[in-house]
């Protein structure tokens, strides 16, 4: 049981990594000067993206509690 707990902590912060990148390089295209409607997109897909690993976050808690 051990394993499995492992490995959905490993994918979460799989996700995690690949989120803060997206993140990140939305961030650093702003900062360079990049127009605000050229990165609509990515924001509003990094935006849906946190929301689906609060949503994952909240279910490995819960299945951390059950067991």
């Amino acid at each position: 049981r051990m394993w499995i707990r492992d490995r959905l902590l490993a994918l979460h912060g799989l996700h995690l990594l690949g989120g803060m990148w997206v993140w990140g390089r939305t961030t650093l295209r702003l900062f360079n000067g990049a127009d605000a409607r050229s990165v609509r997109l990515s924001v509003e897909l990094c935006t849906v993206y946190w929301h689906y690993l609060l949503l994952v976050w909240i279910g490995l808690f819960a299945l951390l509690l059950s067991t």
